[in-house]
């Protein structure tokens, strides 16, 4: 313990010994007449000693004041760490700002053009287990929202309320492998069955091998009773023959990216 202290205070105890010594013989002869060589002795002495201890003193001076700088600007660091995180922070929640904006007009002005009642919901959760599947919005009972009413944004078709809670609403996916809903190709105009696919794609099923249909068409709800006819679900990626050599699998890319839904729309029924 004791040689730790000594380390770290051996500076400050070397020049208070010097100090101590040098008031002493300077005390010593003060008061005693010992003739002019003696006083001369004391005084060089005194002298020889003022040398190192002014030096070692201008250079505690400047250490002190070196970290006095250090200190300083090792606060303005901070402080400006502090405001430029403080900065980042506003621009980026301004950027979010706008582009919840942008969504919201986008959804507004769509709401106002299409013939049906909608109501617009956040989406505040997923199914972790199933990302292409499920969505939780922020309308439920309470709001007059039911089972199968379906679910859309201005983009196309997402889904349908399947279980309903007063204050929230679950949301099958149209890309959830249990989900179905009767599309139209849109020129063609051939129906069959649009199913999910489960990993982000879409299906579609019952067509006879020789229905008219080709990579790029899209395909829109036929308007079955629950999705407003002609709402878009996709387009087509792929055909090929199935598994029976009797009709058609045929792959759609929906229009919604389910994986960026911030914000949709309940259409209502009248």
């Amino acid at each position: 313990m004791w040689k730790k202290l000594f380390k770290k205070y051996r500076a400050y105890l070397i020049v208070t010994v010097i100090l101590v010594v040098s008031a002493g013989l300077f005390l010593f002869f003060k008061g005693k007449d010992q003739g002019l060589g003696k006083s001369r002795a004391v005084s060089e002495v005194i002298y020889a000693l003022q040398k190192p201890i002014g030096k070692l003193g201008n250079a505690f001076e400047y250490a002190w004041s070196m970290m006095i700088k250090f200190a300083y600007l090792k606060y303005d660091n901070e402080k400006l760490h502090k405001e430029l995180s403080t900065m980042a922070y506003q621009s980026n929640q301004l950027v979010e700002t706008e582009k919840e904006n942008e969504r919201l007009k986008k959804l507004l002005d769509y709401k106002r053009k299409v013939y049906f009642r909608t109501s617009m919901a956040k989406v505040v959760g997923r199914d972790l287990s199933n990302y292409f599947g499920m969505i939780t919005v922020d309308l439920g009972e309470r709001d007059g929202v039911v089972t199968d009413m379906p679910v859309i944004t201005p983009e196309g078709v997402v889904g349908k309320i399947i279980e309903v809670y007063p204050e929230y609403s679950l949301v099958m996916l149209l890309t959830d492998y249990k989900s179905g809903i009767s599309g139209i190709i849109q020129k063609p105009r051939p129906v069959g069955a649009v199913m999910g696919a489960g990993n982000g794609m879409c299906k579609m099923k019952y067509f006879a091998v020789n229905a008219e249909a080709k990579i790029g068409d899209f395909v829109v709800a036929s308007g079955d009773g629950k999705f407003p006819k002609g709402l878009l679900i996709g387009k087509i990626s792929d055909i090929r023959p199935a598994s029976d050599s009797m009709s058609l699998d045929i792959d759609v890319i929906p229009a919604v990216d389910v994986l960026k839904l911030e914000e949709v729309l309940i259409v209502f029924k009248e």
